[in-house]
């Protein structure tokens, strides 16, 4: 009879630190395995950029959706800017280099969830557009 620890089924993921930004930390979660179920296939982080801000440039092998909770700024993907505020969601594709702008007067909240390129779905057309919810 194996002694492993069950993970806390309360729904409320344990958060840690994965970076610190110009304007705090990025707190990420992931899931776990759950009744010999595999975790989720994508990891998810919150984070904030303050007003007048930028994030670092970033570029990665995995896929991420932004989605902006509040605040508004411009993200920066290779050389095209488009406007961002509260519900909007961004697409960045693998490998494309991308930041963000906080051009408002209140601190920008985002959600990030990403993924390998692998669990990509084979119908996804979408190449980066902003959507808004």
């Amino acid at each position: 009879m194996s002694t492993a620890q069950q993970p806390d089924l309360t729904g409320v993921l344990p958060v840690e630190q994965l970076k610190v930004t110009p304007s705090g930390p990025v707190e990420g979660f992931s899931f776990p395995e759950i009744d010999h179920r595999p975790a989720a296939p994508f990891k998810a982080s919150r984070w904030r950029l303050d007003p007048g801000l930028w994030s670092n440039w970033d570029q990665h092998e995995v896929l991420e959706v932004w989605m902006v909770a509040s605040g508004t700024g411009s993200v920066w993907r290779e050389e095209e800017e488009t406007p961002v505020g509260p519900g909007d969601v961004v697409l960045m594709p693998s490998q494309v280099r991308h930041r963000l702008h906080n051009t408002g007067s209140v601190p920008m909240t985002l959600f990030s969830v990403w993924w390998p390129p692998a669990a990509q779905a084979s119908t996804a057309t979408d190449s980066g557009r902003t959507q808004r919810a």
